[in-house]
């Protein structure tokens, strides 16, 4: 089989919020004291099994504070993270400096775009809270998905940044700073024979179109490619890792 590099999305895709939770799930995050992250338990023990088979990183959009909230148990902990929706490279909790300077220098194009455009989000009363993440995109939240639909329309041709919505956010990213190119940084310095990659969002479109197989929760997000699509049967992170784990086998 080869060397295999598994880069998955994190929210939704292999933790969830208390929402969501089971009685029997494990709380792997914490905020300003409460409970917030959640993995199953049988999650927890695939991804020990596949400790040491696969290169197992972690590809989110969340920040690099964000990211850090997050305790893995010790057999699960991944060596790299990507934080930032590609951005920054965490390699045993410490930044890489060079990843990170070289998606500085991919971004810096766009710097006073994302200055100019943060000023401008008060145009759209629908984006109720933003702020820059780690210097290099921003998020505006909504009070609900259909707000945060709008809120995206309204700046649609206004800004030659990639904007992307997810629930009840809006995203605004330098066209460079993207799950797909980070994946593709990810190739060259590690050389994989194979890519399975996982999400569950239109951010994570461009990793799931750049890798060999493509993990996803339900039908109609790609449209060709190698695809493995849960069928809802069981906790789509239980079905991530199985998918990965019967690759690996």
């Amino acid at each position: 089989m080869g060397r295999i590099l598994f880069a998955s999305d994190l929210d939704n895709t292999l933790l969830f919020s208390s929402l969501h939770r089971g009685d029997t799930d494990r709380c792997v995050e914490h905020l300003e004291g409460r409970e917030q992250g959640f993995c199953t338990r049988r999650s927890l023990e695939l991804l020990e099994l596949l400790n040491g088979r696969v290169e197992f990183i972690p590809v989110t959009t969340r920040s690099a504070a964000q990211y850090r909230r997050i305790l893995w148990p010790a057999p699960c902990a991944p060596r790299y993270a990507v934080t930032t929706n590609g951005g920054l490279l965490f390699h045993r909790g410490q930044e890489d400096p060079e990843w990170c300077g070289q998606s500085r220098a991919l971004a810096a194009p766009w710097q006073e775009e994302l200055l100019d455009l943060q000023g401008r989000l008060g145009q759209a009363p629908m984006l109720k809270r933003a702020r820059m993440v780690d210097g290099l995109y921003l998020f505006a939240a909504c009070d609900d998905g259909e707000s945060a639909q709008a809120g995206g329309r309204f700046f649609t041709g206004k800004t030659g940044l990639d904007i992307a919505v997810s629930g009840r956010k809006v995203y605004f990213f330098p066209p460079p700073i993207n799950k797909g190119a980070a994946l593709q940084r990810l190739k060259e310095r590690f050389r994989p024979d194979r890519t399975i990659c996982a999400g569950d969002s239109t951010i994570d479109l461009p990793m799931l179109r750049a890798g060999d197989v493509a993990v996803l929760p339900r039908e109609g997000m790609l449209e060709e490619g190698d695809l493995r699509i849960h069928r809802g049967r069981g906790p789509f992170p239980d079905f991530v890792l199985e998918t990965v784990l019967h690759e690996v086998l």
